[in-house]
């Protein structure tokens, strides 16, 4: 025991019940102003890297361009909204795993073979039908990645490919697909828009009605990549004013709960090894959640089309993000209602997207459906330098 000069002891004061819930509520005060600016800058960490990936896919469309004379065609030809829809073999990601350093995955997938042969399909308008009810492309190549007579597709397609995913997403890439393990992805190329942008119009800034008709098809505009081929003379508004790509967040296998997402359209193969439901049920659909599938990495924008009363079918991104999972009007597990081919992301205030010149820009969740559609035409005479 310490003691005085004078021989008597020392008391120790301690702190009273008092001094210590002051300390203890100017430490909660302190985290809870704390909190938000390190959450906040863990975000901005993501949201960068999130940017980057998108960097990284633009210039490798960019290297495809410059080897082959060619832009990289787009996996999804067209967006009727159904299986009449016309699809490559391949996805655009497949044919970009060379220049982000992935050929070994590249080289795994069959490139050569003729698809109308090994899918017994035959001729239907301008492309070709198989048995499976999917329309395959006239220039299509190669064995689509779940082909059981090429397993190595399924190898390939099973790569979790980090470029592919945002790190703001809030389930894994390794949770996309706990049933099969395919590979996810959150971005997406705009095929085309079929958006309504005539302001007299009943269905402005929506999907126009009946797809195929020559009303649909006044309103279609092209995205920077199709399937026809050409390079980048044919992107007619300039690529820094031309969307290349975008995200499209979280999608996972329809048996993930709130990101489940269902395809409409059916896979080439008949009766693949690893079969997941279409949208009505039926086996042999196609994966709208991995890489491999040109139905994942290309869609339509055409805004939340299949949305029931109440809810809005007007277009923008990152519509119905709340709650997670999608309001009963329009859950994720629908085509284009959330992040099921549409434009979404989990960043606060909107999405990142890459140019067609590489740039990549930081888009407002406030930018109208509309513009966006404008952004996402090749060669529709709409420029819009600021958004």
């Amino acid at each position: 025991m310490r003691r005085s000069v004078h021989g008597t002891p020392l008391s120790r004061r301690g702190f009273t019940l008092v001094e210590l819930l002051v300390v203890i509520a100017i430490i909660g005060v302190m985290v809870g102003l704390l909190l938000p600016a390190v959450q906040a800058a863990r975000e901005a960490a993501r949201r960068m890297s999130c940017s980057n990936n998108m960097k990284q896919i633009g210039l490798a469309v960019h290297n495809f361009e410059s080897t082959y004379k060619t832009l990289p065609h787009s996996g999804q030809c067209d967006s009727t909204g159904s299986n009449s829809t016309t699809y490559m073999i391949h996805s655009t990601l497949t044919l970009l795993l060379p220049y982000i350093e992935q050929i070994q995955v590249y080289e795994l997938m069959n490139h050569s073979a003729d698809p109308v042969a090994a899918y017994a399909a035959t001729a239907s308008g301008t492309g070709f039908l198989t048995p499976s009810g999917a329309l395959i492309h006239k220039k299509a190549k190669g064995l689509a990645y779940d082909d059981p007579y090429h397993p190595n597709g399924q190898i390939a397609a099973k790569t979790k490919i980090s470029t592919y995913i945002c790190p703001t997403t809030p389930i894994a890439n390794e949770a996309r697909d706990p049933v099969h393990g395919y590979g996810g992805l959150d971005y997406m190329f705009a095929a085309i828009s079929d958006v309504d942008g005539r302001p007299t119009s009943p269905t402005y800034g929506m999907r126009t009605p009946s797809a195929g008709s020559a009303d649909w098809l006044s309103q279609v505009v092209g995205g920077m990549l199709n399937c026809e081929g050409g390079g980048f003379q044919r992107v007619v508004d300039g690529t820094s004013n031309t969307l290349l790509a975008m995200e499209d967040a979280s999608r996972a296998h329809p048996s993930v709960g709130v990101y489940g997402a269902f395809s409409a359209r059916n896979s080439p193969v008949s009766g693949p090894p690893e079969s997941v439901n279409n949208q009505a049920g039926a086996p042999g659909g196609r994966r709208v959640f991995a890489w491999a599938d040109p139905d994942a990495a290309a869609n339509g924008y055409s805004g939340p089309s299949n949305a029931i009363a109440p809810a809005s079918r007007r277009a923008g991104i990152n519509q119905n993000r709340t709650p997670v999972g999608g309001p009963p009007e329009c859950r994720w597990s629908v085509n284009n209602c959330g992040p099921n081919d549409e434009p979404f992301s989990f960043h606060p205030g909107g999405l990142n997207a890459s140019m067609g010149d590489a740039s990549v820009r930081f888009i407002s969740d406030s930018i109208d459906g509309v513009v966006f559609k404008w952004l996402v035409g090749a060669s529709d005479g709409k420029i819009t330098p600021e958004f």
